[in-house]
This record gives C-alpha cells, sequence and structure tokens, in this order.
C-alpha cells in the first residue's frame, strides 16, 4: 500500500480520473515530487484501459487472499482513527499542522471523508486482482508485493515485476522497457540472509520489452530486494553477470 501520509488514498481515485479537477491538478503537482505516490501512479497509469477491456460477464469474480483483505481493513482502519485524532486536535488547541510545507495548504476538497478515499481503493485492489497476472492469475495467487526495477549503474531500462505465493515458492510476473535485446537475462531474490536465488531467465525483444512468468524458492518476507543480471555467454549453472535493474520489494 502506497505510505504517503497526505495523498496516498488518492492515488486509487487519480490514476482512474475520478477525482474533481482541482483534486486532479493537486495530485498531478504532488506526484511529481513524491518518492511514494509517483511511482505508484506510473505503475497505475494504463489501469483505466485495461479496465475498459474487461467484460464484467466473462470475468469471475476474484478471490483475494485473506493477507490481502486483512490488509486493506487494517490500513483504513488505522486511517480512520488517525482521521478522528486529527479532527479532534483541530477543534482543540491550535497545533502545528502534519502536512509538509513544500506541499502547502490542502485544499478543503482533499479533506472528503475517508471512506470515498477507502472505497477507490478497495476498488482499485479488486480491479489489480482482475487484471494483473500475479495478482490473480491463472493458478488463483494474489500479489503479496510488487518491485519496481531501475537501471543500475550504465545500464539500460526499467522492470516491474508482481509478486504471487505459489506452491513450488513466488511466481513472478515480470514486464520490461528498455532493455537492450540479443541478451540473456536472469531475475534473481536476495534473500536477507544474503544468498541469490534466481528466478530464471529471459530475453528481451528487439524493442527491449518482455513479459515473462518465471518461479523462485522464496515466500513472502524471505527477500527485500530484486535484481536482473546479464548472464555472459557460455556461463554456466549458477554463474551471474553484471546487475543491470534492481528495486526494493513493496509489500
Amino acid at each position: 500500500m502506497n505510505g504517503c501520509p497526505t495523498h496516498g488514498p488518492l492515488v486509487g481515485g487519480y490514476a482512474l480520473g475520478a477525482l474533481e479537477p482541482d483534486e486532479m491538478d493537486e495530485m498531478r503537482r504532488h506526484v511529481a515530487i513524491c518518492p511514494e505516490c509517483g511511482p505508484e501512479a506510473a505503475r497505475l497509469e494504463g489501469l483505466p484501459g485495461l479496465l475498459d477491456r474487461i467484460a464484467p460477464t466473462d470475468v469471475p469474480p476474484p478471490t483475494l487472499s485473506p493477507q490481502v483483505e486483512e490488509a486493506v481493513l487494517d490500513r483504513f482502519a488505522r486511517e480512520r482513527r488517525e482521521e478522528g485524532a486529527g479532527g479532534a486536535s483541530e477543534r482543540g488547541a491550535a497545533r502545528a499542522p502534519r502536512r509538509p510545507a513544500l506541499l502547502g495548504p490542502r485544499p478543503a476538497r482533499l479533506r472528503r471523508p475517508l471512506a470515498l478515499a477507502a472505497a477507490v481503493a478497495v476498488a482499485l485492489v479488486v480491479a489489480l486482482a482482475l487484471i494483473f497476472p500475479g495478482a490473480g492469475d491463472d493458478e488463483g495467487t494474489a500479489a503479496y508485493a510488487s518491485v519496481s526495477l531501475g537501471a543500475k549503474a550504465d545500464g539500460m531500462g526499467s522492470a516491474t515485476a508482481w509478486l504471487g505465493e505459489v506452491p513450488a515458492g513466488t511466481r513472478i510476473r515480470l514486464e520490461t522497457r528498455g532493455l537492450p535485446a540479443g541478451s540473456e537475462y536472469e531475475v534473481w531474490c536476495i534473500r536477507t540472509d544474503g544468498r541469490w536465488v534466481s528466478g530464471g531467465t529471459f530475453w528481451a525483444d528487439r524493442d527491449g520489452r518482455t513479459e515473462a512468468k518465471l518461479t523462485a524458492a522464496v515466500r513472502a518476507g524471505d527477500y527485500h530486494r530484486m535484481v536482473v543480471t546479464r548472464r555472459p555467454e557460455g556461463a554456466g549453472e549458477g554463474a551471474r553477470g553484471p546487475t543491470v535493474l534492481g528495486g526494493a520489494l513493496r509489500y
């Protein structure tokens, strides 16, 4: 879930274009500078088009895992308590604003009831379960984490992966962009004990794109980082080449 304390609950509505015009303008300015909302908005930018292609009668209702449902409910129960505490503060003695100064005063319309933001977020979770592999793929798994992989050193390209639990460990649904073609790449999950666990290899097409389903023998919580390496030509089993992409998981 997005960890931004001021605008996080509105990212779903922003991605869907469901906010008021002044809210959309505020969010456009905010995502340009926020390290939490910026990547989240970019990850969801294709959501409206995907929703348009869904035929509701052809898609069964998603079965979200208990972990996903519990995380959503816990998050909004906590924010509702915080919202209530904040309201009591404002009615009492004046206190320093919790909103970061660089964002300026929060527009009144952004203070809409939390229930609306919660409804948008829950709808977004359901939509993701329907349309994103890894959030509800053909094995009925729910995504327990995602990761945005950026270029390392002099590397090129980027990638996004959705991670779901399967009997063999973790199903990795990987999409890449801008990777140089003609090389074999390998996905690695870096465990908390420092061990690298391979998730398999893939090739990028001539446009640098990949859509691959891979499997790694790791579980949620075992690891917090993923990297992509370029395999050296003729390399043996377990050999690692230079790291080209890397990123931290968002549980």
